[in-house]
């Protein structure tokens, strides 16, 4: 395998690990086994796969985004291409994975395991995304990783967070209204933010909007895992 193969395979998995690492660190009281953390990255990485090689009329699309499309064309790609077929398999990735886990038994280990599958949903489609850049310029390699880092690993972190929230508190009450808000709401998070991204293409805005946008998402998967650290009796000061 060429060096610069090898760089871009890193450049692709180190900001999907450092989530996974830093979810499981905050589940101090009783953190997750190691082997079911990498079985849920690897069910993500493969659902990732099979999305992707479906077969199915959804991707790939051109990245980075060169020029703005038009608001429809935004939406079908957000949506129809990219959101509902990524949360839809994600979702039904993550449901069968938590009902026959044992160790999923605290509500946090619902965003745990969540945001575990949906980085290695990440890795797969950051993979995917540096591989065409192997012959490209310094430049474009830099551009690739800003996109990973400001858009791919934070949208796929925010729609995790989102649905193993909501899979979460089905455990206590309302299973089919939170059962069903896991997951369409990351489809809706997913697909708003993708196709504002193809709207604006490669324009001053899109790294406004992204600059902007990531401290917004931090603080509600932060508001979301704190309640369910509260729910599960943990005094979280750190």
């Amino acid at each position: 395998m060429e060096p610069t193969t090898i760089i871009l395979l890193i450049a692709a998995v180190i900001p999907a690990v450092f989530f996974i690492l830093y979810i499981d660190m905050i589940d101090k009281q009783k953190p997750e086994p190691w082997q079911m953390l990498f079985l849920a990255a690897f069910l993500g990485a493969l659902t990732a796969f099979a999305v992707t090689k479906s077969g199915l009329p959804f991707l790939p699309v051109e990245l980075p985004v060169t020029e703005g499309h038009s608001l429809p064309e935004s939406l079908s790609i957000g949506f129809i291409k990219l959101a509902i077929p990524a949360e839809a398999a994600k979702w039904i990735t993550l449901f069968i994975f938590l009902s026959i886990n044992k160790d999923y038994d605290e509500y946090l280990d619902g965003i745990v395991y969540a945001v575990s599958l949906s980085m290695g949903f990440a890795w797969i489609w950051s993979v995917w995304f540096m591989t065409d850049a192997i012959d490209a310029s310094s430049f474009e390699l830099v551009e690739k990783c800003i996109y990973i880092i400001l858009i791919l690993v934070p949208i796929h972190l925010a729609s995790g967070t989102i649905m193993g929230f909501f899979i979460a508190l089905a455990k206590r009450k309302y299973k089919f209204r939170n059962y069903t808000l896991s997951l369409l709401l990351p489809i809706l998070v997913n697909g708003f933010l993708c196709s504002v991204f193809f709207m604006l293409g490669n324009h001053w805005a899109f790294y406004l909007i992204a600059g902007i946008l990531l401290p917004i998402l931090s603080l509600v998967s932060y508001s979301q895992i704190f309640k369910l650290l509260k729910m599960d009796g943990v005094k979280y000061n750190d």
